[in-house]
Protein backbone atom coordinates (compact mmCIF):
# COMPACT_ATOMS: atom_id res chain seq x y z
CA UNK A 1 0.00 0.00 0.00
CA UNK A 2 1.12 3.44 -0.83
CA UNK A 3 0.23 6.47 1.35
CA UNK A 4 0.05 10.55 0.47
CA UNK A 5 0.82 12.77 3.23
CA UNK A 6 -0.52 16.16 2.27
CA UNK A 7 1.65 19.12 4.63
CA UNK A 8 3.82 16.61 4.94
CA UNK A 9 6.55 19.26 5.94
CA UNK A 10 4.46 20.59 9.09
CA UNK A 11 4.46 19.46 12.21
CA UNK A 12 1.92 17.30 11.86
CA UNK A 13 2.77 16.05 8.84
CA UNK A 14 6.17 15.50 9.09
CA UNK A 15 5.61 13.49 12.44
CA UNK A 16 3.02 11.43 10.39
CA UNK A 17 5.34 10.72 7.59
CA UNK A 18 8.18 9.60 9.86
CA UNK A 19 5.85 7.23 12.03
CA UNK A 20 4.24 5.65 8.33
CA UNK A 21 7.97 5.20 6.71
CA UNK A 22 8.64 2.78 9.87
CA UNK A 23 5.15 1.07 9.60
CA UNK A 24 5.54 -2.34 7.44
CA UNK A 25 2.00 -1.89 6.38
CA UNK A 26 3.04 1.24 3.84
CA UNK A 27 5.34 0.32 1.02
CA UNK A 28 5.98 3.60 0.00
CA UNK A 29 5.02 7.57 2.04
CA UNK A 30 4.71 10.24 -0.12
CA UNK A 31 4.45 14.12 0.64
CA UNK A 32 3.21 16.69 -1.03
CA UNK A 33 3.79 20.44 0.70
CA UNK A 34 4.63 23.78 -0.87
CA UNK A 35 8.16 23.15 -1.56
CA UNK A 36 9.74 20.34 -3.53
CA UNK A 37 12.10 17.97 -1.35
CA UNK A 38 12.81 15.06 -3.61
CA UNK A 39 15.19 13.63 -1.07
CA UNK A 40 12.26 13.20 1.06
CA UNK A 41 9.69 12.12 -1.44
CA UNK A 42 7.84 15.16 -0.78
CA UNK A 43 6.41 16.70 -4.38
CA UNK A 44 4.81 20.36 -4.37
CA UNK A 45 2.59 19.22 -7.82
CA UNK A 46 0.09 16.76 -6.91
CA UNK A 47 0.06 15.61 -10.71
CA UNK A 48 3.76 14.47 -10.16
CA UNK A 49 3.32 12.03 -7.40
CA UNK A 50 3.56 7.92 -8.09
CA UNK A 51 0.01 6.24 -7.30
CA UNK A 52 -1.37 5.73 -3.99
CA UNK A 53 -4.08 3.64 -1.90
CA UNK A 54 -4.83 6.32 0.49
CA UNK A 55 -4.45 9.94 1.40
CA UNK A 56 -4.05 11.60 4.93
CA UNK A 57 -4.48 15.41 5.37
CA UNK A 58 -2.48 17.58 7.67
CA UNK A 59 -2.51 20.67 5.71
CA UNK A 60 -4.56 23.89 4.93
CA UNK A 61 -8.32 24.58 4.86
CA UNK A 62 -7.03 26.57 1.47
CA UNK A 63 -6.15 23.09 0.19
CA UNK A 64 -9.54 21.37 0.34
CA UNK A 65 -10.64 22.29 -3.13
CA UNK A 66 -7.65 20.93 -4.79
CA UNK A 67 -7.07 17.88 -2.67
CA UNK A 68 -10.86 17.13 -3.20
CA UNK A 69 -10.38 17.35 -7.09
CA UNK A 70 -7.59 15.34 -6.87
CA UNK A 71 -8.51 12.22 -4.59
CA UNK A 72 -11.80 12.18 -6.50
CA UNK A 73 -10.77 12.05 -9.93
CA UNK A 74 -8.14 9.22 -8.70
CA UNK A 75 -11.08 7.83 -6.87
CA UNK A 76 -8.77 7.71 -3.65
CA UNK A 77 -9.85 7.39 -0.24
CA UNK A 78 -9.22 10.04 2.06
CA UNK A 79 -8.17 10.40 5.60
CA UNK A 80 -9.17 14.48 6.44
CA UNK A 81 -7.32 15.78 9.80
CA UNK A 82 -7.25 19.60 8.97
CA UNK A 83 -9.54 21.59 10.99
CA UNK A 84 -10.88 24.88 10.90
CA UNK A 85 -12.97 24.48 8.36
CA UNK A 86 -16.36 26.65 7.13
CA UNK A 87 -19.53 25.40 6.94
CA UNK A 88 -19.44 25.41 2.78
CA UNK A 89 -16.19 23.22 3.06
CA UNK A 90 -17.78 20.65 5.48
CA UNK A 91 -20.33 20.49 3.23
CA UNK A 92 -18.36 19.78 0.26
CA UNK A 93 -16.77 17.24 2.43
CA UNK A 94 -20.16 15.25 2.93
CA UNK A 95 -21.01 15.56 -0.93
CA UNK A 96 -17.29 14.30 -2.07
CA UNK A 97 -18.43 11.05 0.31
CA UNK A 98 -20.97 9.95 -1.89
CA UNK A 99 -18.39 9.01 -4.20
CA UNK A 100 -15.33 8.37 -2.19
CA UNK A 101 -14.58 6.74 1.20
CA UNK A 102 -13.65 10.08 3.22
CA UNK A 103 -12.78 9.97 7.10
CA UNK A 104 -13.10 13.16 8.39
CA UNK A 105 -12.53 13.93 12.23
CA UNK A 106 -11.86 17.07 14.09
CA UNK A 107 -9.49 14.85 16.71
CA UNK A 108 -7.91 11.23 15.80
CA UNK A 109 -7.33 10.76 19.47
CA UNK A 110 -8.54 7.47 20.72
CA UNK A 111 -9.12 8.81 23.77
CA UNK A 112 -11.43 11.68 22.30
CA UNK A 113 -13.86 9.23 20.55
CA UNK A 114 -14.23 7.66 23.64
CA UNK A 115 -15.20 10.63 25.74
CA UNK A 116 -17.65 11.90 23.11
CA UNK A 117 -19.38 8.69 23.47
CA UNK A 118 -19.42 8.77 27.36
CA UNK A 119 -20.46 12.66 27.31
CA UNK A 120 -23.22 12.17 25.14
CA UNK A 121 -24.83 9.38 28.23
CA UNK A 122 -23.61 11.98 30.66
CA UNK A 123 -25.50 15.12 29.43
CA UNK A 124 -28.53 13.69 29.11
CA UNK A 125 -28.81 12.43 32.35
CA UNK A 126 -27.38 15.75 33.72
CA UNK A 127 -29.19 18.19 31.37
CA UNK A 128 -32.02 19.22 34.18
CA UNK A 129 -29.98 20.43 36.94
CA UNK A 130 -26.17 21.16 35.90
CA UNK A 131 -24.87 23.88 33.94
CA UNK A 132 -22.49 22.79 30.79
CA UNK A 133 -19.23 24.30 29.90
CA UNK A 134 -16.14 23.40 28.01
CA UNK A 135 -12.83 24.94 28.53
CA UNK A 136 -10.25 23.96 25.92
CA UNK A 137 -6.60 24.88 25.88
CA UNK A 138 -4.00 25.21 22.76
CA UNK A 139 -0.71 26.02 22.34
CA UNK A 140 -0.42 29.74 21.13
CA UNK A 141 0.26 28.78 17.53
CA UNK A 142 -3.13 27.37 16.96
CA UNK A 143 -4.80 29.41 14.16
CA UNK A 144 -9.06 28.21 15.62
CA UNK A 145 -10.47 29.62 18.42
CA UNK A 146 -12.67 27.57 19.64
CA UNK A 147 -11.01 24.31 18.31
CA UNK A 148 -12.27 21.72 16.08
CA UNK A 149 -12.28 18.97 19.11
CA UNK A 150 -14.24 21.15 21.30
CA UNK A 151 -16.91 21.90 18.52
CA UNK A 152 -16.80 18.31 17.92
CA UNK A 153 -17.50 17.62 21.70
CA UNK A 154 -19.92 20.43 22.21
CA UNK A 155 -22.07 19.20 19.32
CA UNK A 156 -21.98 15.43 20.82
CA UNK A 157 -23.30 17.10 23.97
CA UNK A 158 -26.40 18.76 22.38
CA UNK A 159 -27.14 16.11 20.40
CA UNK A 160 -28.26 14.50 23.71
CA UNK A 161 -30.05 17.21 25.00
CA UNK A 162 -33.55 17.65 24.75
CA UNK A 163 -33.36 21.15 25.03
CA UNK A 164 -30.87 22.36 22.93
CA UNK A 165 -28.23 24.69 23.61
CA UNK A 166 -26.36 27.98 21.95
CA UNK A 167 -22.97 26.86 21.14
CA UNK A 168 -21.54 30.26 21.90
CA UNK A 169 -17.70 31.53 22.18
CA UNK A 170 -17.05 32.29 25.62
CA UNK A 171 -19.73 34.58 27.79
CA UNK A 172 -20.51 38.26 26.72
CA UNK A 173 -22.07 39.17 30.04
CA UNK A 174 -23.95 37.39 32.78
CA UNK A 175 -24.64 33.65 31.65
CA UNK A 176 -27.81 32.83 29.72
CA UNK A 177 -29.53 29.34 30.73
CA UNK A 178 -29.41 28.45 26.99
CA UNK A 179 -25.80 28.53 26.13
CA UNK A 180 -23.10 26.16 26.81
CA UNK A 181 -20.16 27.91 26.43
CA UNK A 182 -16.53 27.30 25.08
CA UNK A 183 -13.58 28.98 26.09
CA UNK A 184 -10.61 29.02 24.35
CA UNK A 185 -7.30 29.46 26.61
CA UNK A 186 -3.82 29.68 24.13
CA UNK A 187 -0.21 30.05 25.54
CA UNK A 188 3.08 28.53 25.82
CA UNK A 189 3.97 25.21 23.88
CA UNK A 190 -0.05 23.14 25.29
CA UNK A 191 -0.60 20.28 23.23
CA UNK A 192 -4.18 19.87 23.63
CA UNK A 193 -6.79 20.04 26.84
CA UNK A 194 -10.30 19.77 26.70
CA UNK A 195 -12.36 20.00 30.40
CA UNK A 196 -16.02 19.49 29.95
CA UNK A 197 -17.18 20.72 32.84
CA UNK A 198 -20.89 19.81 34.52
CA UNK A 199 -21.53 22.70 37.35
CA UNK A 200 -24.68 22.02 39.69
CA UNK A 201 -25.94 23.01 42.87
CA UNK A 202 -23.37 22.68 45.66
CA UNK A 203 -21.41 20.26 43.28
CA UNK A 204 -19.22 20.24 40.04
CA UNK A 205 -18.26 16.85 37.70
CA UNK A 206 -15.73 16.95 35.68
CA UNK A 207 -14.53 14.79 32.32
CA UNK A 208 -11.00 16.00 31.10
CA UNK A 209 -8.88 14.65 27.81
CA UNK A 210 -5.17 15.74 28.08
CA UNK A 211 -3.29 15.12 25.11
CA UNK A 212 0.58 14.68 26.21
CA UNK A 213 2.32 14.94 22.58
CA UNK A 214 1.04 14.99 18.89
CA UNK A 215 1.70 11.33 18.30
CA UNK A 216 -1.84 10.31 19.74
CA UNK A 217 -3.50 12.28 17.27
CA UNK A 218 -0.40 10.84 14.52
CA UNK A 219 -1.46 7.39 15.48
CA UNK A 220 -5.01 7.82 15.38
CA UNK A 221 -4.61 9.41 11.49
CA UNK A 222 -2.83 5.97 10.56
CA UNK A 223 -5.54 4.21 12.00
CA UNK A 224 -7.92 5.64 10.18
CA UNK A 225 -5.85 5.07 6.88
CA UNK A 226 -6.03 1.66 7.45
CA UNK A 227 -9.61 1.09 7.93
CA UNK A 228 -10.68 3.59 5.24
CA UNK A 229 -8.66 1.59 2.36
CA UNK A 230 -11.49 -1.17 3.23
CA UNK A 231 -14.28 0.84 3.01
CA UNK A 232 -16.87 1.36 0.24
CA UNK A 233 -17.57 5.06 -0.42
CA UNK A 234 -19.52 7.34 2.24
CA UNK A 235 -18.29 9.29 5.33
CA UNK A 236 -16.71 7.64 7.92
CA UNK A 237 -15.94 8.85 11.58
CA UNK A 238 -14.12 7.54 14.78
CA UNK A 239 -17.53 6.45 15.80
CA UNK A 240 -17.06 3.97 13.34
CA UNK A 241 -13.62 2.86 14.34
CA UNK A 242 -14.58 1.94 17.80
CA UNK A 243 -17.21 0.08 16.10
CA UNK A 244 -14.50 -1.89 14.27
CA UNK A 245 -12.52 -2.12 17.54
CA UNK A 246 -15.38 -3.41 19.20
Amino acid sequence: MNVLITGASGKMGSLVKGLLEKDMFFNEVYGFDRVENKEENIFSNLSHIPKVNVIIDFSTPLLLDELIKYSSKNHIPLVIATTGYTEIQKKLIEETSQTIPIFYSANYSYGVAIITEVLKQVSAKLERDFDIEIVEKHHHHKLDAPSGTSLHLAHAINSSLQSKKEIVNGHQGQRKPQELAIHAVRGGSIVGEHQVIFAGLDEVIEITHSAQSKSIFAHGAMKAAKFIINQKKGFYTMNDLIKEDI
